[in-house]
């Protein structure tokens, strides 16, 4: 298994846009089981508790961005389900299990260029974030 530091979560909420939770605190983990299962576990306010209640009784599956390590890295898409859910004073912990989504690469080159610009880098730290993007993307295809 490999863990790594939960920077980002957005959930896919059609036919809307992606509706970005704010993170208090998390972690991913690739459970590196050949099926391509992950679990996300995400400390946020208490005010999603009603969102991700609602989709836990459901059991609905929902696609989520997860971005991994830094800001600036491309985030995974993955499949997931609402798996448990703990009450914390102030913020919850919520546990995602899912797969991760390979299918389409989320972004073609010149819209993580952008994103990257837009982020304010310039110059050699444009150049590191879209080659550590680039060799991220190569990586999780191998998954």
């Amino acid at each position: 298994m490999k863990t790594f530091k939960l920077v980002g979560l957005k959930i896919d909420e059609p036919p809307t846009r992606e509706k970005e939770i704010p993170l208090l605190d998390g972690l991913v983990i690739n459970k590196e089981d050949g099926e391509n299962s992950w679990l996300i576990e995400a400390l946020i306010p208490k005010e999603f508790l009603a969102y991700f209640e609602e989709h836990k009784e459901t059991n609905a599956k929902l696609r989520v961005f997860v971005t991994i390590s830094k800001p600036s890295n491309a985030p995974a898409q993955i499949a997931a389900i609402v798996n448990t859910i703990t009450i914390l004073d102030g913020s919850i912990s919520i546990l995602l299990i899912g797969r991760l989504l390979t299918s389409r690469p989320l972004h073609n080159p010149e819209d993580l260029l952008q994103s990257l610009m837009e982020q304010g880098l310039t110059g050699n730290s444009l150049m590191e974030a879209f080659k550590a993007n680039i060799q991220q993307r190569k990586e999780m295809t191998k998954l």
